[in-house]
């Protein structure tokens, strides 16, 4: 019984270190650190078209298309730090890894093209708010599995056993 389970152990820290992430300093990974600021943003961004059309005031599709530039600027950053990741952790090239990405991909075209809409008007037109909102349901759906795979599978996760 000690012998299998000091196996276990020693399978247990090998699987854990294969997990690791490689987009991280002093072992702390950067990418789920990042992840908020493009979520923030875009949510927000939503929210804010909601408002323009609730209260007609073009403060806020100004504010929208702020946050909108925001949110892809800060999806790009965590993009290149989530890609670091899937590139040299096994574990995220499965399905959910692919469909995170992917997701996450089409996330930021769907905010670059509401964002593009916007640059000729302080009024938001219904296409642009229907991507922003379209953007908004997409990333709760890849920040779900972003989830999954960080706490069901263990991508980019610290192991215990190194602590």
């Amino acid at each position: 019984m000690g012998m299998a389970r000091e196996r276990s152990t020693a399978a247990e820290m090998m699987a854990a270190r294969e997990h690791r992430s490689t987009a991280s300093i002093s072992g702390h990974p950067l990418h789920p650190a990042v992840v908020p600021v493009p979520i923030g943003l875009l949510t927000a961004a939503a929210a804010s078209d909601l408002a323009e059309l609730i209260t007609g005031d073009s403060f806020f599709a100004r504010m929208s298309r702020w946050l909108i530039g925001g949110g892809i600027v800060g999806g790009l950053l965590a993009a290149a730090l989530g890609l670091v990741d899937f590139s040299t952790i096994r574990a995220a090239r499965g399905t959910t890894g692919i469909a995170h990405a992917g997701g996450n991909a089409a996330v930021l075209a769907i905010s670059a093209a509401s964002l593009g809409l916007r640059q000729s008007s302080d009024r938001v037109r219904p296409v642009a708010r229907v991507l922003t909102l379209a953007a908004a349901g997409l990333l709760a759906v890849t920040g779900w599995l972003g989830g999954e795979l960080a706490f069901r599978e263990r991508v980019g996760v610290v192991p215990s056993l190194d602590r």
